[in-house]
């Protein structure tokens, strides 16, 4: 059985924001209604990877008390309470967590022309890694053809 903390890692390409906004832009109506969001967070990452102790910016979707996080090919569907806990995210702290419904991060990717994070507080971020591959990529550009599937 994987534990959440093995979920809590980004690859040297990491592609969680992509992953995100893409299920975003082809959720369907009754994940909309249901109440998806996408959310932007700062997570700190756990020990035995790279990212050991840093504070550095991740997406994922939330469903409720449920969380769903398909980034660098992994398929992690879990409780947000263990979640949270093992990326030590706090909901509460401003400029550390955002949430989007489907409207907003339409929006969002159509002004900034981006996956994200927008609105996080990147000063937040802790122990700035020293080579660009140890994180995620970061406002990866949308494609014209992407751009235009829902403008």
């Amino acid at each position: 059985m994987k534990r959440f903390k093995s979920f809590l890692t980004e690859a040297p390409t990491g592609d969680c924001f992509p992953t995100a906004g893409r299920y975003m832009m082809n959720m369907d109506d009754d994940m909309e209604r249901a109440g998806m969001r996408m959310v932007h967070a700062l997570v700190r990452g756990v020990d035995g990877t790279k990212m050991e102790g840093r504070r550095f910016g991740h997406a994922f979707l939330r469903l409720g008390d449920v969380i769903i996080d398909n980034s660098n090919g992994k398929n992690h569907v879990g409780r947000k309470e263990g979640y949270y806990k093992a990326g030590q995210i706090n909901p509460k702290e401003r400029g550390a967590y955002v949430e989007y419904d489907k409207e907003q991060t339409l929006t969002k990717m159509a002004r900034n022309k981006h996956w994200g994070p927008w609105d996080l507080n990147e000063k937040l971020e802790e122990d700035i890694p020293d080579e660009p591959s140890e994180i995620g990529k970061k406002r990866v550009k949308l494609s014209a053809s992407e751009l235009k599937s829902f403008r």
